[in-house]
């Protein structure tokens, strides 16, 4: 028999065996639950999405994970809470575009490159820009011609200092010339319902946290943030048709915190993944405009990277500072 193939094959066996070990690990702890620490308030992108995974994990696993809300600082007191916590594998972390942000503005109490160990890549939106039905606008055009002649009119909600809506608007400001009055909250949940209650003029998010908004005809959607059209609402420009060059796709992901055995970090990637490809799941993602995206742990690492670079420039570009 040709040695490389005998090798091979037992590296297979080791590799199959090891798998199976971890995922039994995983479901052997009935007694404990596993948490899902969503660093935002309920009712935005990030919770819709984590809870969706929750439930299937959940399924799979034949152990409860649970999701817990851990809203403040844009993303990053949850973070703070997840790196804190024992790396046995019942703490994991739901980060999304924001994570990639927090530290070219804030100084953290965690290094997210040393602190964390990436699991698994979720999935990826578009952001589309959004304002109040009320409010006399219905193109980017209007609405930033608006915004300067009505400054004190035209307030801007996002989901925290340092958010990924934050981050975007600035970007958009820098390309407009737009005058916002940026009001902060805990998530973009919260942000959302002022926003259809007419408190706030303007938005901007994952279209995956405003189709209940939009059906109720609380909001107008001026524009999608991505790159391209959205089929769900094929009458809406991109903004780079419109001349303006941001682009701002939301992504969700999950980490654990540094420690966690890596054949546990290998069995959830695994089902995690799993779960990705589910027909339910893959539906669920593409009726809110979003699609999942498994990526292997390596390809999801590069990509972290790659946003934190990226989100780094605009923040130099756009003198984004904590307030």
């Amino acid at each position: 028999m040709n040695k490389n193939y005998l090798g091979f094959s037992v590296y297979l066996a080791i590799a199959s065996f090891f798998g199976f070990f971890a995922s039994s690990v995983i479901s052997q702890e009935t007694g404990k639950q596993i948490r899902l620490i969503v660093p935002f308030a309920p009712g935005g992108s990030n919770d819709i999405v984590g809870r969706a995974i929750a439930q299937q994990l959940s399924l799979r696993l034949k152990r409860s994970v649970v999701v817990e809300n851990k809203p403040g600082a844009g993303g990053v007191l949850g973070a703070e809470i997840a790196a804190r916590a024992e790396p046995d594998g019942n703490t994991l972390l739901l980060i999304s575009s924001s994570f990639a942000m927090n530290s070219s503005i804030m100084k953290l109490s965690y290094d997210p490159v040393k602190s964390f160990a990436p699991l698994a890549m979720l999935g990826m939106g578009p952001s589309v820009i959004v304002v109040n039905s009320a409010t006399p606008v219905n193109s980017i055009k209007e609405l930033v011609d608006f915004s300067n002649n009505n400054p004190s009119k035209t307030n801007f909600g996002t989901a925290g200092v340092g958010s990924f809506q934050h981050f975007a608007i600035e970007l958009f400001k820098l390309k407009t010339g737009a005058n916002f009055v940026l009001v902060h909250y805990k998530g973009g949940g919260p942000a959302l319902v002022d926003l259809a209650a007419g408190h706030i003029q303007i938005s901007l998010g994952s279209l995956i946290q405003m189709q209940n908004f939009m059906k109720a005809g609380q909001i107008k959607v001026l524009a999608v943030a991505g790159s391209k059209r959205v089929p769900l609402l094929p009458n809406v420009p991109t903004l780079k048709e419109l001349g303006i060059d941001v682009e701002a796709s939301n992504w969700w992901a999950i980490l654990a915190p540094t420690g966690t055995p890596n054949e546990l970090l290998e069995a959830f990637h695994k089902e995690i993944n799993q779960v990705l490809v589910d027909p339910e799941i893959k539906r669920r993602f593409a009726n809110e405009g979003a699609e999942s995206l498994p990526m292997s742990r390596i390809e999801f690492e590069k990509f972290l990277s790659e946003e934190s670079v990226k989100w780094a420039r605009v923040a130099k570009l756009t003198g984004i500072k904590p307030e």
